[in-house]
């Protein structure tokens, strides 16, 4: 009789019904004993990166004078620099090192440098460079997940044997619901991630009940703020749902601007013939510039950080049209300077900032049915279509704000979005699809 795995509870002698029912086991046992005790250790894990970040550093960089605030991205920067040079970290990339890792042979996370790359992130959002927590959050946990599951199958127990690249991916998703403080929306956005037009449905599973249990550890140890508070129960309208036509087009089309924008800022870093923390502490000073530039322009440097209180600013209607497309224009340059230098984090809340202005300018041309309503549109259709995302930011839109009939407009602004900006990701170890529909990966890697 074959040796059983939480993968394969198949027998010979057993009839098809018999051999459903127990995979079906099988895949609750791997739920319960492997995926949601690794939501729990992964959130856990995220709230303290979270405190260490926006408690004891970035709340103390914005209660700092105003010349300590505009020059903390240079500092940032130069830190997370000379941690990657100092440690030999040879990639800053976090979201996508998931995604390479998982359609790699071997379909682990690299751990040898994790904290020293950990501790870059830590320097890049903590003093204020533009970058995101969620690309962090999701790097986290799937490390976490990669480095339990290897542990797992060294054990040679066969109910906690399992594939790791699955566990990799659980643990991603887990991190970005505990960070988003959005379960669902992480478990979408993990499982779409590894593909452009396709999903990692083998992970769909465990990734949902990770993201679950990892919410709740989070939330017990930090705020369970939602990301974009309204005020207002959103009525569904007619008018918004034409609107989101143009608006998601128009979406598309920034898309490709920012993407493009990334790629050069890159090329041009890559071309100084300088050491890694050099080029980061330039790019730092071009950050503390435009950080200049938005005060004299907008009045308060709106370019720091992620951004998701700029966001709220934006969706509470507090800028007139020109000064949401200023922040449109510097917060898409900063981003881009922040990781074309070097710089270590997520991407989802900068884009999510850069679309939270390209949608206000929508609000602030036209009268939305509810105030908001196409900044929260506009948020949806640019990161969607910046991330190659087509489901996750129409949820996340209703789940960060708990009003599901916004839904509707946001799916209809994020596939269009989504339809003219594919084949285009910030993500560059994206795959188009896997290579056979249905098929899964091969024997769980140990």
């Amino acid at each position: 009789m074959p040796t059983q795995t939480p993968d394969s509870l198949t027998d010979d002698r057993l009839s098809p019904r018999e051999r459903t029912f127990a995979d079906r086991i099988a895949e609750a046992r791997v739920l319960l004993l492997i995926a949601a005790p690794m939501g729990l250790a992964v959130g856990c894990a995220i709230a303290g990166y979270d405190y260490v970040v926006n408690e004891l550093l970035w709340k103390r960089v914005t209660q700092a004078p105003l010349w300590a605030q505009l020059s903390s991205p240079a500092l940032a920067m130069l830190l997370a620099g000379l941690i990657l040079q100092l440690f030999r970290v040879r990639s800053s990339s976090m979201a996508d090192e998931v995604v390479a890792s998982y359609h790699a042979p071997e379909g682990q996370m690299p751990t040898q440098r994790a904290w020293a790359k950990l501790a870059a992130s830590i320097a890049t959002m903590g003093l204020g460079a533009s970058a995101g927590m969620e690309g962090a959050s999701k790097w986290l946990g799937a490390t976490i997940g990669s480095a339990m599951q290897r542990a797992l199958n060294r054990l040679g127990l066969p109910a906690l044997r399992w594939d790791v690249r699955r566990a990799l991916l659980t643990g991603g998703s887990a991190g970005i619901a505990a960070i988003f403080r959005a379960p669902l929306s992480g478990a979408i956005m993990g499982v779409e991630s590894p593909y452009q037009q396709d999903l990692a449905h083998d992970a769909l599973l465990s990734s949902l009940i990770a993201a679950a249990t990892s919410f709740w550890a989070f939330t017990r140890l930090r705020p369970a703020t939602p990301y974009f508070p309204v005020t207002f129960q959103y009525t569904l309208s007619s008018r918004d749902m034409l609107v989101a036509i143009p608006l998601g087009l128009s979406a598309g089309l920034a898309s490709h601007l920012f993407l493009w924008t990334l790629a050069n800022v890159r090329a041009q870093f890559a071309r100084f013939p300088l050491p890694i923390a050099l080029r980061t502490a330039l790019g730092g000073l071009l950050l503390s510039g435009l950080a200049f530039i938005a005060w004299r322009t907008v009045g308060k440097p709106v370019t720091l950080q992620a951004g998701l209180p700029v966001a709220n600013e934006l969706l509470r209607g507090d800028y007139a049209l020109a000064l949401c497309a200023a922040i449109f224009a510097l917060k898409l340059l900063a981003t881009a300077v922040t990781f074309g230098a070097g710089g270590v984090g997520g991407l989802f809340v900068p884009t999510a900032t850069i679309g939270a202005a390209l949608g206000a300018c929508w609000d602030a041309a036209l009268a939305p049915s509810h105030p908001g309503v196409y900044t929260l549109l506009g948020i949806a259709a640019f990161s969607g279509a910046s991330y190659n995302s087509l489901l996750f930011a129409a949820v996340f839109i209703a789940e960060a704000t708990g009003n599901v009939f916004l839904a509707a407009p946001a799916l209809i602004a994020s596939t269009l979005a989504f339809t003219v900006s594919v084949g285009v990701s910030n993500s560059r170890s994206q795959r188009a699809r896997r290579a056979h529909a249905g098929a899964a990966h091969p024997s769980p890697p140990t």
